[in-house]
């Protein structure tokens, strides 16, 4: 058995992940999750026939060490219990939440897209190597924490009954509270690669049993302490570095607590996102996309090893109100005479007149970009200044 250190992760389709519209890993969320452990393979046929001696029709003899399979998930449970039995201890499967922490390393995790890299076939047995059946245990590279074979030789149940993502969760979710189905994980050998990176979801009814699925076991001792608890009184600040420049975030105490960043500036969003924003000129960047700022916190998570998020109107303006950050407005000065976006419209309808009437005659006027308008008639724009937020684990 691995410990797992207990801490948060970006569950789903993240862009370490994503290649194609898997909607059921959708959307990515963030959750939070006390340290267990699990098992570093997957049940083998001989710990199968140990714990579980008349039902030795389920597994052949031949192969002890390969993965057990054609175990519905109602015989884990079964399984878990004799388990529990023998050694005093509370064995059971894997939650879906847990399962994907421990698949992509946990806090030791590269982001890679498959459980030990971006090569599926050097990390698993899948459709283009494994011959089209399981293998034994423990034959290709392990992931970060040294579990083997989380992507494919035989999928993983979970305890979870399968039920569509949600955008909030409270901590050590354990899925959906009713339905027919249960969830498996981590894709199979005659699966191909698209199929077997890590947030890839499989659901099955608990009477399933296929060649395909098996199952690894986990355990969660009792009392055991979270590694890194909420703290009574959390600090009034934090620094994050990105990209070797420090980012300052003060704490917002609210009904759901989180950090908030100083305004990001031009020069950290062209390191972050190797391309200068709409207004290169500022200090502040301002004028970009929801797409390109969500992008630019997920970027900003991976250096930092932080999970960053796009702050809301609504933390915004809570922390302003509060007054722990500045509202944003435009220096007339260094901007100036555009004062107003009401000034500047007037201006350009003017110049828009001006430049119909010139091309008539057979020239055209250069009008000259504007920095306020063009945040407003930016497709998808967003004249506010991008801040990050650190959610607070709730105890």
């Amino acid at each position: 058995m691995q410990r797992v250190e207990g801490g948060s992760f970006m569950m789903g389709a993240t862009d370490d992940q994503y290649d194609r519209d898997l909607y059921t890993d959708k959307p990515a969320h963030l959750v939070f999750l006390s340290p267990f452990y699990i098992a570093t393979t997957e049940v083998t046929n001989a710990l199968w026939h140990a714990i579980m001696p008349e039902k030795d029709t389920i597994a052949p003899k031949g192969y002890p060490n390969n993965p057990i399979a054609y175990t519905s998930w109602i015989d884990c449970q079964e399984f878990v219990r004799r388990l529990d039995s023998i050694t005093g201890l509370p064995f059971r499967l894997p939650t879906e939440a847990e399962w994907e922490y421990a698949a992509r390393g946990g806090q030791r995790s590269k982001h890679y897209r498959f459980a030990g890299g971006n090569e599926a076939d050097s990390v698993g047995w899948i459709y283009s190597c494994s011959g089209n059946w399981s293998h034994p245990v423990a034959r290709k590279h392990p992931n970060e924490l040294g579990l083997y074979d989380m992507t494919g030789n035989v999928s993983e149940w979970c305890q979870d009954r399968f039920g569509s993502y949600q955008l909030s969760t409270a901590p050590d979710p354990c899925g959906a509270d009713t339905g027919s189905f249960r969830v498996a994980r981590g894709g199979s050998y005659d699966e191909c690669s698209a199929n077997c990176h890590i947030s890839v979801r499989r659901w099955y009814t608990p009477e399933t049993a296929a060649g395909y699925i098996g199952f690894r076991v986990a355990l969660t001792l009792p009392g055991d302490p979270m590694i890194q608890p909420v703290e009574e009184e959390p600090p009034l600040s934090r620094n994050v570095r990105i990209k070797g420049k420090r980012l300052r975030f003060i704490y917002v105490s609210d009904e759901e607590p989180y950090y908030i960043s100083e305004p990001i500036e031009s020069t950290l969003w062209r390191k972050v996102m190797q391309i200068d924003p709409p207004e290169k000129a500022k200090n502040i960047a301002i004028g970009m996309s929801q797409t390109e700022r969500v992008r630019f916190a997920e970027y900003c998570s991976r250096d930092a090893e932080t999970i960053l998020y796009v702050a809301t109107a609504k933390q915004t303006a809570i922390a302003e109100q509060k007054g722990l950050i500045e509202p944003f407005t435009f220096d007339a000065e260094k901007n100036g005479k555009q004062k107003t976006v009401r000034e500047v419209q007037r201006k350009r309808k003017a110049a828009d007149k001006l430049s119909a009437w010139t091309e008539m005659v057979g020239f055209k006027m250069r009008k000259p970009d504007d920095p306020i308008l063009l945040q407003y008639k930016r497709e998808n724009g967003d004249s506010r200044p991008l801040r990050l937020v650190i959610v607070v684990p709730q105890k």
